[in-house]
C-alpha cells in the first residue's frame, strides 16, 4: 500500500514586497544608528569606485565587516567568489536628491542614476570655475550648450550665470539637494 503525502501550500508573496532583504525599507525608517551604517557603507562604495584602496583595506577604514556591506550595498559589489576581488560596479540606481541647474536657480530633483549625479557635479565645478574666472565663458557654454541630464537639458548661458552670482541666487554648498527632513 503506497501512503499519499499531504502536499503543503506555501504562503504566496505578494508582489510589492522586499524578498529577503532586511535593508529594503526606506530610509526614513531606519534607526539613527543604521542611517550612519548605511552612510559608512556608501562611503566605502564611493572610494571602492575611486581606487582609494583594496576592498578590505576599506572595510576596516569605514568600520565595517563584509556582511554590513553586503547587505547596505548589495548588487553593487561585485566579485568576491572564487579568488576573485570585491570590486564596485560602475554605476548604480540609488535614488538621490541633487540639485539642478535651471534659468530661475538650482532646484532640487530627484534621479536614480550615479552618472547623471556625477555628470551634474562635473557642472557644478566647471561652473564654480566660471565664477572664479578659472575658466572661460565661450569654453563653458562650449562644453555644456544642449547637454542633457535626466531628461532635462542644462542651463548653460554663462552671461546669465554671472548675472544670478552677482545678484547673490547661486550658493551651492553642496550638490545633494536638502529635503528638509531630519536625515
Amino acid at each position: 500500500m503506497q501512503m499519499i503525502k499531504p502536499t503543503v501550500r506555501r504562503k504566496q508573496r505578494r508582489s510589492g514586497q522586499p524578498r529577503n532583504s532586511p535593508i529594503a525599507s526606506r530610509y526614513s525608517s531606519l534607526t539613527a544608528r543604521g542611517k550612519a551604517t548605511r552612510e559608512r557603507a556608501l562611503a566605502l562604495l564611493s572610494d571602492l569606485r575611486r581606487g582609494k584602496g583594496s576592498y578590505s583595506e576599506l572595510l576596516h577604514k569605514h568600520r565595517l565587516d563584509t556582511r554590513t556591506a553586503h547587505r547596505y550595498l548589495g548588487r553593487d559589489l561585485l566579485g568576491g567568489t572564487h579568488g576573485e576581488p570585491v570590486r564596485a560596479s560602475k554605476a548604480d540606481r540609488r535614488v538621490r536628491d541633487v540639485m539642478f541647474p535651471m534659468s530661475s536657480g538650482d532646484v532640487p530633483i530627484r534621479t536614480r542614476s550615479s552618472q547623471d549625479a556625477t555628470k551634474l557635479s562635473e557642472f557644478f565645478h566647471d561652473r564654480d570655475n566660471l565664477l572664479r574666472g578659472k575658466l572661460s565663458a565661450d569654453a563653458f557654454q562650449a562644453k555644456w550648450r544642449g547637454v542633457r541630464v535626466a531628461g532635462q537639458e542644462i542651463f548653460a548661458d554663462a552671461s546669465a550665470i554671472l548675472g544670478m552670482a552677482d545678484a547673490g541666487e547661486l550658493k551651492v554648498e553642496n550638490l545633494y539637494a536638502s529635503t528638509g527632513g531630519a536625515r
